[in-house]
């Protein structure tokens, strides 16, 4: 067999077996065979395992790594050295993709040759809905190229300047799919995902591929599936996040250092982290999965947002033109207000999961896709 153009990574780690077949199965019905799935099991503890071993026995093109669990960034890192194809992407295995993705991906590859990396759009499907996620915000016409300083648009959109009333709320650009990766270039330039970080290892991974790259490409076209289940999401108490999202902002932060990017990239720092606050007490403190009594929960507040990491936020993010949401939650921390910022996360979370739920009841379809 001759060697792949394209290496299709899918880490595998207790995904339900309806999503994985699902995944494995869009991959199988591909219009064109140019390709080689890797599935990466990261360690899982169920079936998961023996259905990749399946779906290798029975397709020449899917190949299985076995490895102990080390994580969404490690088995990504699996699947980048040991990749055959001149470009990689990434397949989440609960997501899926359109039957025309590598046959697309190949003629985007002929006709961007010189891409180091070239970018798609989304679907975002939820649980009883559809969206096109569009990436640059609307459709756009043809074929766009993102060198040197025009990348700065690409970075706005991972690390804002500004947080506006009206920003876009579905998956951003730092996601890892949606895409190919010329795989000499992801390993002459030493860029793998960073092991142990347990969010938004996506952000800063592509933080470090659109700095190093010399062209991106972008085409306005949906192909890849991103499953999320809001409901699911919001009610999962997350105990230890804040740990978690200060390991990514040190990630940042050290991504700012190196490349000499200075004070005013830190102040975008500082921008993106201060709509994560009102997801840090989402998730957390104000969770109806939260174990804690009130007080215990509101004591833990205020412990998580006085470490210096959050502390030094709070303090110096500048506050001119951000969304009034973003700005109200700062001045609250800023004044210890935490009971007050406590009942409003809470009346949002409500307020929007009874929104939620009305618009399962009546199929509600605004901004839908066919």
């Amino acid at each position: 067999m001759n060697e792949p153009l394209i290496t299709i990574v899918v880490p595998v780690h207790k995904v339900p077996k309806d999503m994985l077949h699902k995944c494995l199965n869009s991959i199988v019905a591909q219009t064109s065979n140019n390709y080689e799935a890797l599935l990466v099991d990261d360690g899982s503890p169920d079936d998961c395992g023996d259905i990749c071993d399946t779906y290798a026995k029975e397709y020449s093109n899917f190949r299985v790594l076995h490895q102990e669990n080390g994580g969404l960034s490690v088995a990504r890192n699996t699947g980048i050295r040991n990749a055959r194809g001149e470009w990689v992407c990434f397949v989440d295995g609960d997501d899926w993709i359109e039957s025309d993705t590598v046959a697309f991906a190949e003629q985007y590859i002929k006709d961007c040759s010189d891409g180091d990396v070239l970018i798609w759009d989304e679907y975002y499907d939820m649980p009883n809905a559809r969206y096109r996620n569009y990436f640059l915000g609307d459709e756009t016409k043809g074929t766009l190229v993102f060198t040197s300083d025009k990348k700065e648009k690409l970075l706005d959109l991972i690390i804002p300047v500004k947080y506006e009333k009206n920003s876009k709320v579905f998956a951003d650009i730092g996601n890892c799919h949606a895409r190919v990766y010329n795989v000499d270039f992801l390993q002459g330039n030493n860029l793998y995902n960073v092991p142990g970080l347990k969010r938004m290892q996506d952000n800063v991974f592509t933080l470090w591929v659109f700095e190093k790259a010399s062209k991106i490409y972008y085409k306005c076209k949906h192909l890849y599936h991103y499953n999320f289940n809001e409901d699911a999401a919001t009610k999962k108490y997350a105990k230890d996040i804040c740990d978690s999202m200060s390991a990514v902002y040190a990630q940042m932060i050290d991504f700012a250092i190196q490349t000499g990017k200075g004070e005013e990239f830190k102040q975008r720092i500082y921008t993106r982290f201060s709509r994560i606050f009102l997801k840090i007490i989402e998730l957390k403190h104000a969770n109806p999965n939260n174990p804690a009594k009130f007080s215990a929960r509101i004591k833990d507040m205020k412990s998580d947002f006085s470490n210096s990491q959050f502390s030094d936020i709070i303090q110096n993010i500048d506050l001119k033109g951000q969304a009034g949401r973003v700005k109200l939650c700062v001045i609250l921390l800023r004044r210890k207000a935490y009971v007050v910022l406590y009942v409003i996360v809470k009346g949002i979370v409500g307020s929007r999961n009874w929104r939620y739920k009305l618009s399962q009841r009546k199929n509600v379809r605004s901004k839908l896709c066919d």
